[in-house]
């Protein structure tokens, strides 16, 4: 049974409400049952029942929620802590002990040389021959594979560190072995140092050069003082030292008067009172002073820095790499990359969309040409240069990852916070976008919570219908009517890649640490894996279904406009395989005729557009068209001057196609109309004809090129441009359709006659 996604893990709702329940790890269970069965008395439940189940004592599952998190927050630490009893010896265990033996030894051997007295040459000879003699114990006990000279070292360790170890572990011997060279590797850093030789500065000796350097920074207009020798330099008293100009405070840009300037010497000139900044001091300034210090989630402090001195070492191992043209970009957009470290969540998906509205794309770790942006959106907004699609997904991103995560800066997001942000990610309604006064009304949370709430009310009708003996039929449609579609896969995985795209250009600009989304990726076999249990979601072809639709009222019944999309754009879809927006677009100019075979053409043009560059393409016109009557709508259209064959439709305001409205009008009147099933939409009516080219068995390149797909044949893509009309005709004969029970809008003699008089505000009169 597939995991219920709205509950968290270990929480279970039953009849008397909601439960948590939790199997106890392997290790617990058989220590517990070694001590029960020493005793005599093992009341412990079987190994295969063995688990943990409380009740919680309430039906709200807000509070079930809470409780369950606590609940498995709690038993985590008590399993974590019950493993670390014993020696199981994972990875990290190993490497814990590893590093804390070399701690222990080379602090123990430090603090040994800093409270000793002098010694003689020959005592330091001897104590480097001792460390030779140890040296080569080691190496011959890496050779023979003898573990006993690691024993007692790490049975210290693991004793200090407060583990258990058992020499019967299967890992005890790689352990060993690793103890060993470590021990070997220990030996040597003593006798190097012993002749006072290390590897790096003293921590003191780096925090001068480190304070000493951000001075020079905090004042790089003032230049020292310049010791300059006196007149009498060969005489035999010494000249007094000159003192150099203090600054009055590590913060204050102006200088302190010199305490003492000996005779002879022209003070230096005093500093302007207001240096002028370069473009570097400027950018340091920001990076210290103004940026607040950061600690990335996930990454350990070293010991010998604080969080400032921390965050610039880090700034100076990875500096950011800005390759975009900043001026492009808003103000705030530029105030968050001059921070250098600390950009919050919403600057950083701002950004992310700004730049790709300007033509930027992945990767941001090398020069790329911007897109050219057509002269009406070079003055646009943010929401007006994205497309459609980036509209919803920054929406998207904005409303839900930041009411999950929050706006705080990406270095202290935490991996584990972006797993919680994925696994609420399924809980999304469906519908969650698709009406903008919802949008406006409830953030994604609450659609959250009121999705939960009425499959909560539904579990009661369900309840209470099956208390008063309903039958299945009747729970099952309970059900049916208060279940909340939730996220497809694909929506699923469409937003959270997003977050993995926003995290991989912080990455690559430098401007973060560590990324937390890395995890918002997913494999081939991971995609197929969910989609597997998702069910069925394909677009299917028209079957006999359609004569349903050929059946209602717009096909049968004298229509207002012989130009009515509604009853045109469907036969040609069905009859062309045309998408819709190709439909909707077409106009007088797109048809014509050659070689006496009449047909239509999808171009792209400043007013038209196409989905891809296959798209564009010739085709016959299907005969039965012709006989409804297509090719008088295109005359009386050209008559009338009009540039489209549907002139009264209207363009979504988000999307700008016609396809935006249209899709909607079509859906309702076939809602309205008793011909409405879930996948048998427009697109389907493409499908069909598709599935028409296929069943004939003929030419796949004469097939791609009716369907406007891109043919992955050579030979057609290079030498097939100019195929011959008549060959795309005699394929359009594969596609059959029964329109004996269409009405054709021309059937009526004064069907023209009224049409142009509407258009005219004018009433036909017999």
């Amino acid at each position: 049974m597939p995991r219920n996604r709205s509950l968290p893990p270990h929480l279970e709702i039953r009849r008397n409400g909601f439960y948590w329940r939790r199997r106890l790890p392997r290790s617990l269970r058989d220590r517990g049952g070694a001590s029960s069965g020493a005793a005599g008395n093992d009341f412990r439940t079987p190994l295969e029942k063995s688990f943990l189940c409380f009740s919680l004592r309430t039906h709200l599952p807000a509070d079930a929620k809470i409780l369950a998190r606590r609940l498995t927050e709690m038993s985590d630490l008590v399993f974590a802590a019950g493993a670390e009893m014993t020696m199981a010896i994972a990875p990290e265990t190993q490497v814990w002990m590893l590093e804390s033996l070399v701690r222990f030894e080379i602090e123990a051997f430090e603090r040994a040389r800093a409270v000793a007295g002098p010694r003689s040459p020959e005592a330091a000879a001897m104590d480097l021959r001792r460390e030779e003699a140890l040296q080569a114990t080691l190496r011959q006990a890496l050779w023979l594979g003898d573990r006993e000279v690691a024993r007692q070292p790490l049975r210290h360790v693991a004793a200090r560190l407060g583990l258990e170890l058992d020499a019967a572990d299967e890992d005890w011997t790689a352990l060993a072995y690793e103890a060993t060279r470590v021990l070997l590797d220990v030996s040597q850093e003593r006798a190097r140092r012993q002749q006072g030789i290390y590897d790096q500065p003293t921590v003191f000796f780096r925090r001068a050069i480190g304070t000493a350097t951000a001075a020079a920074v905090a004042h790089p207009g003032i230049a020292p003082a310049l010791a300059v020798a006196p007149a009498a330099f060969a005489s035999t008293q010494t000249a007094p030292t000159p003192v150099e100009a203090a600054p009055a405070s590590f913060f204050s840009e102006t200088m302190a008067p010199a305490k003492h300037v000996p005779p002879g010497i022209a003070p230096a000139p005093a500093p302007d009172p207001q240096p002028t900044k370069t473009a570097a001091h400027s950018s340091l300034l920001a990076t210290t002073a103004l940026t607040p210090a950061i600690v990335p989630a996930g990454l350990d402090m070293p010991d010998d820095y604080d969080e400032q001195s921390w965050q610039k070492a880090r700034i100076a191992t990875r500096p950011p790499r800005i390759l975009i043209d900043r001026t492009l970009l808003s103000e705030a957009s530029r105030a968050a990359l001059d921070k250098h470290r600390g950009i919050t969540f919403g600057e950083a998906i701002e950004l992310h969309y700004e730049l790709l509205s300007w033509g930027y794309h992945a990767p941001f770790n090398v020069h790329q040409k911007r897109k050219p942006l057509p002269r009406d959106k070079q003055g646009a907004t943010l929401e007006e240069r994205l497309t459609e699609d980036h509209r919803g997904k920054r929406r998207f991103a904005l409303d839900f990852w930041l009411s999950v995560i929050g706006d705080i800066p990406v270095d202290e997001i935490h991996v584990d916070d972006v797993n919680d942000g994925l696994e609420q990610l399924w809980q999304v309604p469906n519908n969650h976008g698709r009406s903008e006064a919802e949008r406006g009304k409830f953030n994604m949370l609450e659609l959250i919570e009121r999705a939960d709430a009425q499959e909560a009310e539904g579990e009661r009708k369900i309840a209470a219908a099956k208390a008063r003996g309903a039958t299945e039929e009747e729970i099952d449609q309970i059900r049916l009517d208060t279940h909340v579609a939730r996220l497809s896969v694909s929506t699923y995985i469409k937003h959270g890649r997003v977050a993995r795209a926003i995290g991989e250009m912080l990455w690559d600009m430098q401007l973060i640490d560590q990324n937390p989304f890395s995890i918002c990726t997913w494999t081939n076999k991971e995609v197929k894996a969910l989609k597997s249990g998702e069910g069925g979601r394909k677009r299917v072809a028209w079957d006999d279904r359609i004569y349903t639709l050929f059946g209602s009222r717009v096909f049968q019944e004298p229509l207002e406009d012989i130009g009515e999309p509604l009853f045109w754009a469907p036969l040609i879809a069905r009859h062309q395989g045309l998408r819709m927006e190709e439909c909707l677009q077409l106009g007088p100019d797109d048809f014509g005729s050659d070689k006496g075979i009449p047909y239509l053409k999808v171009s792209k043009t400043i007013i038209n557009g196409v989905k891809t560059l296959s798209s564009e393409r010739i085709m016959p016109l299907h005969p039965q068209l012709i006989e409804l009557g297509l090719l008088k709508l295109v005359e009386f259209r050209r008559k009338e001057k009009h540039i489209r064959l549907f002139p009264f439709l209207t363009r979504g305001v988000q999307k700008g196609t016609f396809s935006a409205n249209f899709s909607k009008s079509f859906g309702y009147y076939r809602r309205t109309n008793d011909c409405y099933w879930p996948g048998l939409d427009f697109h389907a009516l493409r499908t069909t004809f598709h599935n028409d080219l296929l069943t004939d068995d003929k030419s796949d390149a004469i097939r791609c090129r009716l369907m406007g797909h891109a043919n992955t044949d050579e030979g057609d893509r290079s030498y097939g441009q100019s195929l011959g009309i008549e060959a795309l005709a005699e394929r359009m004969k594969s596609v059959v359709v029964d329109i004996s029970m269409i009405r054709s809008p021309f059937d009526a003699p004064s069907a023209v006659l009224e049409a142009r008089a509407k258009e005219r505000g004018l009433r036909v009169v017999a």
